[in-house]
C-alpha cells in the first residue's frame, strides 16, 4: 500500500457547520480503502483543548470531563475505541495541525471532518496539502437538529433562544457565516474551486452525490460505501479525541 504523499488527492477535508449529517457522510468515506479517517480534531482543539473556549464558560465544564456526575447521559468511551483515541490536553491548533500534516504509516488516503467556525476565522491553523471541500444543510433543519443536541449535553439550555446561546455552543455567525468564510478563503487565497454538497441531496440519492464526490476527488466508489452495520464499530478507526468519540456515541 502506497504511504500518503504531500499531494492533496490524497488528503481531503470536509468543513460543515454543526448537526449537517457529516457523521452519516464520514461513516461512508471510512469504507474507502486504505483510508485513515481523523474526526474534529480541530473542534477539539477549539473547544477543550488547552487554547480551547470551555474553561470559559461553567456550564459546559459541568458536562465534561467524561462520566462527570453532572451529565450521567454521557457516556464513558468503550475501551475498544481509546487505541486511536488522543487526550484533549495535547490538542493544542499547533498539535492537531502538525498530527494532520504526519505521514499515517501504512495508510494511502486521509479523510478528515471538521466544523468551519473551530478554526476562528485564523486560517494560520489550516493544514497544508489538504483538498477542501464542503457539506451544506438547510438551516430549517439543521438548526432544530443542533437545539435539540445542544439540550441533549446541557439541559439547562431548554428554554433559552437558539440567539442567545453562549459563544461556545453557537458561533457568532451561527456556523453558517464561518462557513462561507472558509469557503472564499480556500478559493481566493489557495486556489481551489470548492466542492459543495447539499445535505438534502445527500439524503435523497446518497449513491449519486457519493459516486460524483469520488470522481470529483479521484477517489474509487464501492457501493460498500453505502452498506455498513449499524451502531458505531467503525467509530473505532478513526483518529479522534475522547471527547469527540463520547459525543458520536451519545448523538449518532
Amino acid at each position: 500500500m502506497d504511504e500518503i504523499s504531500n499531494d492533496p488527492k490524497r488528503r481531503i477535508y470536509l468543513w460543515t457547520a454543526p448537526r449537517s449529517l457529516a457523521t452519516v457522510f464520514t461513516k461512508c468515506m471510512s469504507f474507502v480503502e486504505g483510508v485513515q479517517i481523523i474526526k474534529e480534531s480541530i473542534t477539539t482543539a477549539h473547544v477543550v483543548g488547552p487554547e480551547g473556549t470551555a474553561a470559559q464558560n461553567g456550564d459546559f465544564q459541568k458536562a465534561f470531563p467524561v462520566g462527570d456526575e453532572a451529565n450521567p447521559s454521557i457516556p464513558e468511551p468503550k475501551a475498544a475505541k481509546l487505541d486511536l483515541a488522543f487526550d484533549t490536553s495535547k490538542a493544542s491548533f499547533q498539535w492537531v495541525k502538525e498530527m494532520l500534516e504526519s505521514p499515517f504509516p501504512g495508510k494511502s488516503f486521509v479523510f478528515a471532518h471538521d466544523q468551519a467556525f473551530s478554526l476562528r476565522s485564523n486560517y494560520g491553523n489550516l493544514p497544508r496539502v489538504f483538498r477542501h471541500t464542503f457539506l451544506i444543510r438547510n438551516p430549517y433543519r439543521l438548526f432544530p437538529s443542533w437545539k435539540t443536541a445542544i439540550v441533549k449535553l446541557m439541559p439547562l439550555f431548554i428554554d433559552k433562544p437558539f440567539a442567545d446561546m453562549p459563544e461556545i455552543l453557537v458561533p457568532a455567525k451561527f456556523g453558517y457565516g464561518e462557513l462561507y468564510d472558509l469557503m472564499v478563503h480556500v478559493k481566493e487565497k489557495l486556489g481551489q474551486s470548492p466542492i459543495v454538497i447539499d445535505a438534502d441531496d445527500l439524503q435523497a440519492n446518497p449513491a449519486s452525490v457519493l459516486r460524483q464526490y469520488c470522481h470529483l476527488l479521484g477517489v474509487e466508489f464501492k457501493e460498500s460505501m453505502l452498506q455498513w452495520e449499524a451502531g458505531d464499530k467503525i467509530v473505532d478507526t478513526w483518529i479522534a479525541s475522547k471527547t469527540i468519540l463520547v459525543v458520536c456515541r451519545l448523538y449518532h
